[in-house]
């Protein structure tokens, strides 16, 4: 893709491009509004006015259309009051979040490097879809002398702790279902998706005070899986890699 387009431009292509995909594969777009009326405890939200704030997740509101489509998704701007703003933090982003019945990671997997290559393809971008797939445990991840894998790959981290939990695991579990996708290019990662499958939270960090009003048991019972990725990050990462091969 040509690097002197705008940024805005880049994004509408992105999202264009997504969408007819998802929705020729027979999944339902839904809609949320930018604002929230529910607080996600311990996160850094813009609270606006009479208990409303600018939307920081898409969860739980896009989960109830779950009740009537088995596949789903939404496009749409999230706010963070981030400490730091930089390439790949901003205070509003645009997010992609995907969710479809009774799925393993590796499915989620599988669509995710579908729609890479499909982007790829229409988009004339650098070819990362064809990078190796690698796991890597939480508890390593997170370790000061780490040692991520060489070369360039996408590493999937796995066995995230109860306490990085939300609204994605069982009572019985000791690790929440949550899974993240990264980019690691010479052993530096960049963190691309966020994943899990919908499920009770026992987290007492990151919880909706009033639970009962907005989580649906029947929708947790159909065990969806999602994911959801920055597309702005996204694009830096293909911008980045298109920068690095003309040099």
């Amino acid at each position: 893709m040509n690097q002197e387009y705008s940024a805005d431009y880049k994004l509408s292509l992105y999202i264009n491009r997504i969408r007819a995909f998802l929705l020729n594969q027979g999944f339902f777009e839904h809609h949320l509004y930018s604002t929230t009326n529910y607080k996600i405890e311990n996160t850094d939200t813009f609270p606006l006015k009479d208990g409303i704030s600018l939307r920081y997740n898409p969860e739980p509101d896009i989960w109830q259309i779950g009740i009537k489509y088995d596949k789903f998704f939404w496009i749409g701007s999230m706010f963070r009051n981030e400490k730091e703003i930089n390439e790949t933090r901003r205070y509003e982003f645009t997010v992609v979040d995907i969710y479809q019945p009774n799925g393993r990671q590796e499915d989620v997997v599988s669509k995710f490097i579908e729609i890479l290559k499909m982007l790829e393809e229409r988009l004339k971008l650098p070819v990362l879809s064809s990078c190796e797939v690698k796991t890597m445990l939480h508890e390593e991840f997170n370790k000061e002398d780490r040692i991520l894998p060489s070369g360039r790959c996408w590493l999937l981290v796995t066995n995230y702790p109860i306490v990085e939990s939300f609204y994605d695991t069982g009572k019985d579990s000791d690790y929440t279902s949550k899974f993240e996708i990264y980019f690691v290019d010479e052993g530096v990662p960049l963190e691309i998706a966020a994943c899990g499958n919908l499920g009770e939270n026992i987290n007492k960090v990151n919880y909706i005070s009033s639970e009962d009003s907005y989580i649906n048991q029947e929708i947790i019972n159909k065990k969806f899986i999602g994911f959801g990725f920055g597309l702005e990050r996204l694009i830096f990462l293909y911008d980045r890699e298109a920068i690095d091969h003309t040099e």
